[in-house]
């Protein structure tokens, strides 16, 4: 069976985005699943935060990232292969005494810059903007969508934003998933993003429209602050209405610090239960079983 693909997605930054695609991979590594987790972020926050600082420079410097691959097939037109790519057991967390199996597809600092070199090397050669989205998309489908079946589930951390490659992965994910602060600014562009993917362009150029709605997850939630509580109680009303575009999960990822220390480096290699604490019984397993649950129709 095919594994399943999630991306993690928010037209702004700073949302727990990052946070929350390494807390996940780890978390459904601790399940018993085996993940891939891809980097379409030219940050590479989650590159860094999975592999470390001196393993991700030294398969930058080796070529073996996504926009290394990216390069080399659409612009000097090779046949380079993605799963050499691929960084097996990059987590250093463990969960009974066995390291989690936690892959990496990484992404290094110039996966902007070739994403933009593609453009103008197809526009170069005659290419509409329509038809470069095609390639994009059949690349996704020939080389990205198939490396799921050697995986349980495959995270894409996504760039802020709509880059062309997080436009193909959302499309093409069987889960969409907006981590979003419950503030104004945080939330802002929700249904701009809503719009854009899966109303308007989607039926307009001919594209894919993604499997199902966006699942909004709410990050960084602060019980004792005014603002958090209004503004999810109306995200609350908003996934409920008729005509919602998007849809709300029930687990809200609390600030907490143990969380963000999740994202720092250890001189130890930590356990997954003293990695999370407490919050691997109030966050992570009722998160896991309910995308579970909605990846699977339960």
């Amino acid at each position: 069976m095919t594994g399943k693909l999630i991306a993690v997605a928010n037209m702004k930054g700073g949302v727990g985005k990052t946070t929350t695609v390494v807390m996940l991979a780890e978390a459904l590594a601790a399940d018993g699943a085996r993940v891939l987790v891809v980097d379409l972020d030219p940050q590479a926050s989650v590159s860094v935060c999975l592999a470390g600082p001196d393993l991700l420079c030294g398969m930058i410097a080796q070529g073996r990232t996504l926009e290394a691959y990216l390069a080399l097939k659409l612009i000097a037109r090779e046949k380079p292969s993605l799963a050499a790519r691929i960084h097996g057991r990059v987590s250093l967390t463990t969960h009974k005494n066995e390291p989690l199996a936690l892959s990496l597809l990484p992404s290094g600092p110039y996966l902007r810059m070739v994403e933009r070199e593609i453009i103008y090397e197809l526009t170069g050669q005659g290419f509409a903007m329509h038809a470069i989205e095609g390639r994009l998309w059949k690349l996704f489908q020939n080389d990205i969508a198939p490396l799921a079946a050697d995986y349980d589930y495959v995270l894409f951390d996504c760039a802020p934003g709509i880059s062309p490659m997080t436009e193909v992965v959302v499309r093409g994910a069987d889960l969409v998933l907006v981590t979003s602060i419950p503030d104004f600014l945080s939330t802002y562009g929700l249904n701009a993003f809503v719009e854009t993917i899966w109303r308007k362009s989607g039926r307009q150029s001919g594209q894919s429209v993604p499997k199902s709605p966006p699942y909004v997850l709410v990050t960084r939630y602060q019980q004792g602050v005014r603002q958090h509580q209004q503004t999810l109680a109306q995200l609350r009303a908003e996934a409920e209405s008729e005509d919602a575009g998007f849809k709300l999960l029930t687990t809200c990822v609390p600030q907490a610090a143990a969380l963000a220390d999740a994202l720092v480096p250890r001189d130890l290699p930590p356990t997954f239960s003293g990695k999370y604490n407490v919050h691997v019984s109030t966050v992570l397993i009722p998160l896991v079983e309910e995308l579970k649950g909605v990846l699977h129709g339960a």
